[in-house]
């Protein structure tokens, strides 16, 4: 984009709002499609000939998370993202996109997906994929990297391009949550951002857990989550191993191994980003403030301060330090 364009901003507070009426009705579809690549990556899509292409698109990013609004006022927008485009772009998101308004014709996997008004379907970046709009559309989209959702989801890939209906249930929660979500992204406190996009993408794992009865998850991505709820509740352990886990899950290290090769994962590095993450929540928490950096992360099993230092700086491009004082302007 050039010229009058949505400026996408790393930050809480840092929403864009704008619409298509900002530039001249000839170069409204132009400047549509160009943020449609910027908010979701690359697409090729179709040219159009209109008149004028009214829409209404906002967008906030929080620590490579994304929340975006965004309407197309006519039908038959077609939109590819195939081998070419996926090869441009170093993300991998997941994406949960819900219809709030119209309807959507997607196809993934080679398999066609009709979305109406209030139902929802997870797609992958890194899969190709074709959208078509439908009349009157509006669109939520919650993107979340992968290592982040696959952290919570034993086996996220399996749920995509399955549609929910959101109509109840802790599907309608869900939704209900993603539209207050979006409405007041630029207006929560900075330091709450962490601990409520974990809420939020813990609440997306369980519905899509619970929503999705019929589907057969494979049993090592069940046994994989019950290890990694276990290692959950015991971060705080200096002494967690992996043979520590091994041993208390009756399997053996290269067994333990094999379930986290199967989520794209290592089991040490899982490990360490979970009480990175746990070190940021707490960095970040207003009830924290008095409490020592190299406190909170002995607390999470981090015993060598400097090691984690130079393991949350790899992580999070910033170090504890900073990352804190960022949460208190």
């Amino acid at each position: 984009m050039v010229g009058q364009r949505a400026v996408v901003r790393d930050g809480w507070r840092d929403t864009d709002c704008w619409t298509t009426g900002a530039v001249r009705p000839e170069q409204q579809f132009d400047y549509w499609c160009a943020f449609v690549n910027e908010a979701y990556l690359s697409w090729s899509i179709q040219r159009t000939r209109c008149d004028g292409f009214p829409a209404f698109i906002r967008e906030g990013r929080f620590d490579g998370c994304r929340l975006t609004n965004l309407t197309s006022a006519l039908p038959r927008i077609k939109g590819t993202r195939g081998k070419a485009e996926i090869s441009r772009d170093d993300d991998a998101l997941y994406n949960l996109l819900y219809i709030a308004e119209g309807t959507q014709h997607l196809v993934i996997d080679d398999r066609e997906i009709r979305l109406g008004q209030g139902q929802f379907v997870l797609w992958d970046t890194a899969r190709p994929m074709i959208f078509v709009t439908g009349d009157r559309l509006r669109q939520i989209t919650l993107s979340i990297p992968h290592d982040r959702l696959n952290r919570v989801l034993a086996g996220a890939g399996d749920y995509v391009g399955k549609p929910v209906h959101a109509t109840t249930g802790l599907a309608r929660l869900f939704a209900d949550h993603l539209v207050s979500l979006e409405s007041h992204f630029g207006d929560l406190p900075r330091g709450e951002a962490p601990r409520i996009l974990d809420a939020t993408i813990d609440l997306l794992s369980s519905t899509l857990e619970t929503s999705l009865p019929g589907e057969q998850i494979d049993r090592d991505f069940t046994r994989l989550r019950e290890i990694q709820t276990y290692i959950e509740r015991n971060l705080d352990d200096p002494e967690l191993s992996l043979a520590a886990i091994a041993a208390h899950h009756g399997m053996t290290v290269r067994h333990l191994h094999r379930l986290f090769d199967a989520a794209d994962a290592t089991a040490a590095n899982w490990i360490l980003d979970s009480r990175l993450e746990r070190c940021r929540r707490d960095l970040a928490a207003q009830d924290q403030a008095g409490t020592s950096i190299t406190a909170i992360a002995f607390r999470w099993g981090l015993a060598d301060s400097s090691t984690f230092s130079r393991a949350f700086k790899r992580r999070f491009g910033v170090s504890p330090r900073s990352f804190r004082a960022s949460c208190r302007e």
